[in-house]
């Protein structure tokens, strides 16, 4: 039986330590976590959200499915699948779950996941790092909004 491991750094610095976050984290948090859905991940009994990205509900257990969450979430699956993530909090939380910046073999899992049609840019929270992914991704067949909506929370206002 596979155990997964957790590891907690509280950490204050100006420059950060692992790589290169687009903020200054409080905290950092590394594991090889559960997929929640296609913006959530579990490191334990800690849920962290992805900052910057919006992706589809899909918690089957409380019966809570949109169109095209399962994909999403397997997508999400697929890339952190026995592989150590580090995500870098930033101090926020999004309904109670801490939101964090999350990289898998050094590369965002937000930017892969919008790139992959998995999950849009949410413009408000991410400063638009997202946007040219997701504009590829629907020049090339992927367009998540034409299944998810607009996410107007998303927006930039």
């Amino acid at each position: 039986m596979k155990k997964n491991v957790i590891a907690i750094v509280v950490a204050v610095f100006a420059t950060p330590v692992l790589s290169d976050p687009p903020f200054g984290p409080v905290a950092i948090l590394t594991g090889m976590p559960a997929v929640m859905d296609g913006d959530g991940l579990l490191f334990g009994d800690v849920e962290i959200r992805l900052q910057g990205i919006e992706a589809p509900e899909h918690r089957a257990e409380k019966g809570l499915t949109e169109p095209g969450g399962e994909t999403s979430a397997q997508g999400l699956a697929d890339l952190v699948r026995d592989k150590q993530v580090t995500c870098f909090l930033d101090g926020t939380t999004a309904l109670g779950r801490p939101v964090a910046y999350c990289e898998v073999d050094g590369q965002d899992i937000g930017l892969l996941m919008v790139r992959q049609g998995h999950a849009i840019d949410c413009e408000i929270y991410s400063g638009g790092r997202y946007a040219e992914a997701e504009a590829q991704a629907k020049a090339e067949g992927r367009d998540l909004s034409q299944i998810l909506g607009p996410a107007e929370y998303c927006a930039k206002t």
